[in-house]
């Protein structure tokens, strides 16, 4: 407790784990195994390929499904306290099935991206792991008619979480 550990391996696994979904992806990965139970934090710093804004960037998530808007203004100023929202909305067990993007963190500065994410590891694979019954079963061969059956049933959010 109270401790920070630093993985010694770089990349840490998660890279090769994207490239493994992503064949020729650059991603350099670092890590550090901290005292969270519930939730893994990511930050991440992207070189993007074009110029771009924050705007642009901030549309883009906007448009993916299952990820969330976390804002500090909204006081959600820390891991536990998206669970504590998610409860609130009667998630059960507080389930968080998004990425919960903490959008204040995003920055655009020149061509690089920087942001944070949390994503709660009991419950991010439930969606996944429904959709991938759909399609082993074939009873659902459109990915997207798939994802959006399963948003729909589950009650997931997209973008803005208070809108």
């Amino acid at each position: 407790m109270n401790t920070i550990v630093p993985e010694t391996t770089i990349p840490s696994h998660h890279g090769p784990d994207t490239q493994s979904i992503i064949p020729g992806l650059e991603i350099t990965t670092v890590a550090v195994l901290a005292a969270q139970t519930t939730s893994h934090f990511h930050s991440w710093h992207v070189e993007l390929a074009r110029p771009s804004s924050k705007e642009e960037i901030v549309s883009i998530f906007e448009k993916t499904s299952r990820v969330i808007f976390l804002r500090e203004t909204d006081g959600l100023t820390a891991l536990n306290h998206t669970i504590e929202l998610m409860i609130d909305l009667g998630r059960p067990r507080g389930d968080m099935w998004e990425v919960g993007l903490w959008i204040d963190s995003l920055t655009v500065k020149d061509m690089e991206l920087y942001f944070n994410y949390q994503v709660y590891n009991q419950a991010i694979v439930v969606p996944e792991t429904i959709d991938a019954i759909r399609a082993l079963s074939g009873i659902e061969k459109d990915a997207t008619a798939s994802i959006n059956k399963t948003n729909d049933s589950m009650g997931i959010i997209q973008g803005d979480i208070f809108e």
